[in-house]
């Protein structure tokens, strides 16, 4: 999995410019933003032109995506307004260096975001130093399905907790020995939690 951190776009950050000043923006993301998104199973054609643009015009990920394992991608946005809406689209016919202004839209999708993401996620990712909320995107050749969880760190991993949406905590293949990282609770309440660090847990 590739990670890339890149600058916040302003549009993110100031979600009230768009709109003459309005208060229409999300709330408030006090640690740190991710977004990883990946083609939702092995089945799924390739998504040329593929892009996400909040409701503001920032642009969470874009770009050709192509495989599944393994081809999930994340980008890493500092502290801001967690976006109203996500309009993911991809295309067909397009032209290399111009993805996303050439071709047909054949996929247009608006996901809701803010209002999907429960308050006690927002004040767990809020609440703790290293934390940051993760939006999880899988595309489907008939939609996207949406998740979320906080990114932190234990047992000298980066571990997943308070999991919820539509993809699971393990949407991907991982290796039958594989150290557990994810939970749809707090850190503590895992299966897999230990104050010493991790502890076995049947697979």
């Amino acid at each position: 999995m590739k990670r890339s951190a890149v600058c916040v776009l302003a549009a993110l950050a100031c979600g009230a410019c768009a709109n003459g000043g309005a208060s229409s923006q999300g709330r408030r993301i006090g640690t740190g933003l991710v977004v990883e998104y990946g083609l939702a199973h092995s089945g799924v054609e390739p998504k040329a032109g593929l892009q996400a643009m909040s409701d503001k015009g920032a642009r969470l990920f874009g770009g050709m995506m192509e495989g599944w394992y393994g081809g999930a991608s994340t980008n890493s946005y500092i502290a801001g307004h967690l976006p109203s809406t996500v309009r993911v689209t991809w295309r067909t016919d397009t032209v290399p260096g111009r993805d996303f202004t050439t071709g047909r839209v054949i996929g247009d999708y608006l996901i809701e975001v803010d209002k999907r993401v429960p308050d006690e996620v927002i004040r767990y990712a809020n609440a703790g130093p290293g934390r940051a909320l993760r939006l999880v995107f899988r595309i489907k050749d008939d939609g996207v399905l949406f998740g979320w969880d906080v990114e932190e760190k234990f047992g000298g991993l980066l571990v997943n907790t308070m999991r919820g949406g539509d993809v699971p905590c393990y949407d991907m293949p991982r290796a039958s020995n594989a150290t557990p990282t994810c939970t749809e609770g707090p850190l503590q309440s895992a299966p897999w939690y230990s104050p010493l660090g991790f502890k076995r847990v049947a697979q």
